[in-house]
């Protein structure tokens, strides 16, 4: 089999350029359809296959959402790359593994996230994942990434930036990590180039008739679009986060509880002078109540200003520890000063929770009253992914989305309610030492 003449026919522009030339470990490349990207990052993975590596069997994967669209589109066009005379042996090309095996030792296997656990329990030496904004949420931190430990491998996510999908948000999070600034993550590295770059301009003019603006702008220029829907509309990731958001020894702690087992996801914020503060957050799996105030403890429990905890009223009665509720357990737990628990009688409409976040992150007046530091990515994840069912006023929660979110709400629905009556309905365990309000 010699080398598709694909091979050589690749167009550079600068940025495909410099994905191709880069040696970060981690790469994230948004861009336009057709415009390169697939054909660059397949071939990147097979130019690793000859390498010499100090183990005798290294292991590499290109990863689509599912193995069915895996086998249609990406396997015939990577077994055409690989040349006949890398090849182990005629039965070097597996049709049931989706894998090649080669004289080098290296073996390279196509992967379907549809099942993460293709890519478990196996070292990598790196790879590709490829159509990220429509990967499974989580997937990355959680099957991909620990793989690539042992060998320190590497890795490039790649994909259109699209509204919707499973992964868009977190994928644009990654990316986000990767450009150039105080905030950017030494291992990553981020590219970007348009459909244009590639296409031929009277196939860009076919798009652009056939398309609206956002569809066209996020397919071919390769834009973050705004996603239609978004419960959380008055939020940015570029206003409302900020990296000077920090922590106040003197002031109390105030932390938002979503009591939810698997994840568990807490927020902890600070408010001065009509503001809120959000500058770390807990975000645990298959976890309890106790477990989570033991880490909030060693990370805070020298704080000596009191800490408030909020959350909603079915955290009265639900049990995620095995004897007591979640509020009698904060009531109870000694290492953390002066906690007390805040938690209504009955839970407002949600709809009126998300418009007293919205208010918060920009009100009417153009203040936005509530900022948070990048370090909460599950929380920034959440309150740019959230969005409405088409047609419909529920939530379209999936995954893990929801949350952190409904986290940082019970704590704004508390301190800056748009409908001050529900105040009066509260009861309040105020600290450890008085009695307990019987759930």
């Amino acid at each position: 089999m010699a080398l598709t003449p694909a091979w050589t026919v690749l167009r550079f522009h600068d940025g495909q350029s410099r994905y191709w030339r880069s040696t970060s470990r981690f790469k994230v490349v948004v861009a336009g359809r057709r415009s390169g990207k697939t054909e660059l990052a397949r071939r990147k993975v097979i130019r690793y296959l000859p390498l010499i590596k100090p183990w005798p069997d290294p292991l590499y994967f290109y990863a689509l959402p599912t193995r069915d669209q895996a086998a249609r589109v990406a396997w015939p066009k990577l077994k055409l790359l690989v040349p006949e005379s890398w090849l182990d042996s005629h039965h070097a090309i597996s049709e049931s593994s989706l894998s090649i095996q080669t004289k080098f030792g290296s073996k390279l296997y196509l992967l379907g996230m549809d099942r993460p656990e293709r890519a478990e329990g196996v070292g990598w030496d790196g790879g590709v994942v490829d159509e990220s904004s429509d990967q499974k949420s989580g997937m990355f931190d959680r099957t991909i990434r620990p793989a690539l430990s042992d060998r320190n491998g590497w890795c490039d996510r790649i994909g259109v930036p699209k509204r919707a999908g499973p992964g868009a948000q977190e994928f644009k999070l990654f990316w986000e990590r990767g450009l150039p600034g105080i905030n950017k993550d030494p291992d990553i590295e981020s590219f970007w180039w348009p459909s244009k770059d590639i296409l031929l301009p009277e196939e860009i003019e076919a798009a652009r008739r056939q398309l609206d603006d956002k569809d066209y702008n996020e397919q071919y220029n390769a834009s973050w679009e705004t996603v239609g829907g978004a419960v959380f509309y008055s939020f940015s990731d570029i206003h409302n986060v900020s990296d000077q958001v920090a922590y106040n020894p003197e002031l109390p702690l105030l932390i938002g509880c979503d009591f939810n087992v698997d994840p568990m996801a807490w927020v902890i914020a600070q408010q001065s002078e009509g503001h809120l503060r959000v500058f770390d957050e807990v975000f645990k799996r298959n976890t309890n109540t106790e477990s989570c105030l033991e880490y909030l403890a060693e990370k805070y429990g020298s704080h000596q200003h009191g800490v408030t905890f909020f959350g909603d009223a079915t955290g009265r009665a639900r049990k995620t520890a095995a004897s007591t509720t979640d509020y009698i357990q904060i009531r109870n737990f000694t290492k953390l000063k002066d906690a007390r628990v805040m938690f209504p009688e009955a839970n407002p409409p949600r709809h009126d929770r998300f418009a007293s976040c919205n208010a918060m992150f920009k009100n009417a007046a153009g203040e936005r009253r509530c900022m948070i530091h990048p370090r909460c990515r599950n929380l920034i994840r959440d309150l740019m992914t959230r969005a409405y069912e088409p047609g419909t006023s529920e939530p379209d929660d999936h995954d893990d989305i929801s949350h952190a979110s409904d986290a940082i709400g019970y704590m704004i629905h508390w301190l800056f309610p748009l409908r001050l009556d529900y105040t009066q309905q509260v009861p309040t365990i105020p600290s450890r030492r008085e009695s307990i309000i019987t759930a």
